[in-house]
């Protein structure tokens, strides 16, 4: 995390502040929750290199994957709002609430600077509890599906096959992997909320990371340029 911590915190922040511009619209705002951890993990992956990355560089890796990052975050993101207005949505609550709604929105920000950055992420860091569930929807995704798309460039079927088996050969972990992020995003916003855009940092770099062992099998973050450039490719024939 600490290589490039400065432009890959920076646009975790602006991503946040954008979700709670977006609060109004609940399904826009679950895109961009999930497009800010998807990308993030893209921006692990660039920062798991030896030569350091300048924002330029940073910014491009994430272009280079927008479509499969707006792909996967429209496609969780739809899914659960389908999943909220058949089994989820209180009594007298108008389905079209996942597309527009004013209930528990921010109107004006508090006079203290405690609870006025607390509203302001309160919805990224929901957003983000959530995710850990949106990336294990039974038959749909599976929480390495992303990056098995992205990095190694396998079929969406196939990632999601392969992710699947992962989870289940490495079940402890992956259930420590899921405590934090269910854990972690209430913490911080009752504790400190402003560590929000970071809290998606570090989360993006624990799914990378435990990405890179379970499937790439490397601890040594100098070979990974090495097997990144393999799996290219590969991708590529």
């Amino acid at each position: 995390m600490l290589r490039g911590l400065g432009s890959w915190g920076g646009l975790m922040l602006l991503l946040c502040l954008a979700i709670f511009a977006g609060q109004h619209f609940p399904l826009v705002a679950g895109v961009l929750a999930l497009s800010a951890f998807f990308a993030s993990v893209i921006v692990a992956a660039r920062m798991d290199q030896s030569r350091p990355a300048r924002l330029g560089e940073v910014l491009e890796s994430v272009r280079v994957h927008g479509r499969k990052i707006l792909l996967f975050a429209g496609l969780i993101a739809c899914t659960g709002a389908v999943v909220w207005v058949l089994l989820l949505a209180r009594p007298g609550v108008s389905w079209w609430n996942v597309f527009y709604t004013d209930r528990n929105t921010v109107a004006v920000l508090s006079a203290d600077w405690f609870m006025a950055t607390r509203q302001l992420f309160v919805y990224a860091a929901y957003a983000l509890g959530l995710c850990y569930f949106g990336l294990n929807i039974p038959g749909l995704t599976s929480f390495f599906q992303f990056p098995c798309v992205a990095i190694l460039g396998l079929p969406f079927r196939e990632a999601y096959r392969r992710s699947a088996a992962a989870q289940m050969r490495n079940l402890g972990p992956m259930l420590g992997i899921g405590f934090t992020f269910i854990v972690l995003p209430g913490l911080a916003i009752l504790v400190a909320p402003y560590l929000v855009p970071l809290l998606y940092c570090f989360l993006g770099a624990l799914t990378w990371v435990a990405f890179r062992e379970i499937f790439l099998g490397i601890r040594d973050n100098a070979a990974v340029e090495r097997v990144r450039a393999t799996a290219e490719g590969t991708a590529r024939a």
